[in-house]
């Protein structure tokens, strides 16, 4: 995170983002920073360590309805029968790649279930409620002429301040530690998750909520596990099972039934 704010800042720099951010902007963008990365984040990374990618991911689109109710209340935005219809798809989906996700026989340390099942699944709920909030907080001031990138590295900067002042909370909670060493390997791995996660997903999330609404934006978003299950099967060399695809598909049906 401390590499995600630096490097957001200096684009929000090259592309003179900062000027356009106002005063006004940095009571929502510091609650949408820490409510989605300080505590969104760090829930799902917790589902992540208890769940694996998979599942986890699968929780993640529950952001998904949650914004999309949330957004009917706060916003007045309209769903139809087939929107009601898509979000109960979504849910079923979730709750089937979740159930039904794990055939017999796969060793892969990402279908490992390490504690309580239903803890991780709480964590990765709590996850997607934080993330649904964060980008109903931040829709309004994308309305003007905030740019994406500043506004990005409000929000990053808010977030990482949180995750260090919340870091001894979250370690007295769980056996977790940071590496002794930190190599060349991992510091690649910290770069890349962060370019591509934070640094241009979330960005780009936020240049599609100045151009669309928040619910439907969080469904967009909440296709990414459906793209993860090919890359998870060519990582593990271990197809997932019927239910997770099963899950999936029902997901992405959801989402296209709300889009209509």
């Amino acid at each position: 995170m401390v590499y995600v704010t630096v490097a957001l800042s200096l684009i929000g720099l090259l592309v003179g983002g900062w000027g356009t951010v106002e005063s006004s902007d940095w009571v929502p963008l510091a609650i949408s920073g820490f409510v989605g990365l300080a505590l969104g984040d760090a829930a799902l990374f917790e589902a992540f360590a208890r769940l694996g990618p998979r599942r986890t991911g699968m929780l993640f689109t529950a952001n998904a309805p949650i914004a999309a109710i949330l957004s009917a209340f706060i916003f007045d935005e309209e769903f139809g029968i087939l929107g009601i219809l898509g979000t109960i798809l979504v849910v079923t989906g979730v709750s089937l790649a979740i159930a039904y996700g794990t055939r017999p026989g796969q060793s892969h340390t990402w279908e490992e279930v390490r504690g309580s099942l239903w803890v991780g699944v709480a964590f990765g709920l709590l996850g997607a409620l934080g993330q649904s909030v964060a980008v109903l907080v931040a829709d309004p001031v994308f309305d003007g002429t905030l740019d994406p990138w500043a506004g990005a590295a409000v929000r990053a900067v808010v977030g990482t301040a949180g995750l260090i002042a919340l870091r001894p909370w979250f370690e007295r909670r769980n056996d977790s530690r940071p590496p002794v060493t930190l190599t060349l390997r991992l510091w690649a791995l910290v770069l890349i998750s962060g370019t591509l996660g934070m640094v241009l997903g979330k960005t780009l999330m936020l240049i599609a909520l100045a151009g669309g609404p928040p619910g439907l934006v969080s469904i967009l978003v909440a296709v990414a596990p459906v793209i993860q299950l090919p890359i998870i099967w060519l990582v593990t060399r271990e197809l997932p099972p019927l239910g997770a695809w099963i899950g999936a598909l029902l997901t992405v049906a959801g989402t296209a039934m709300v889009l209509v």
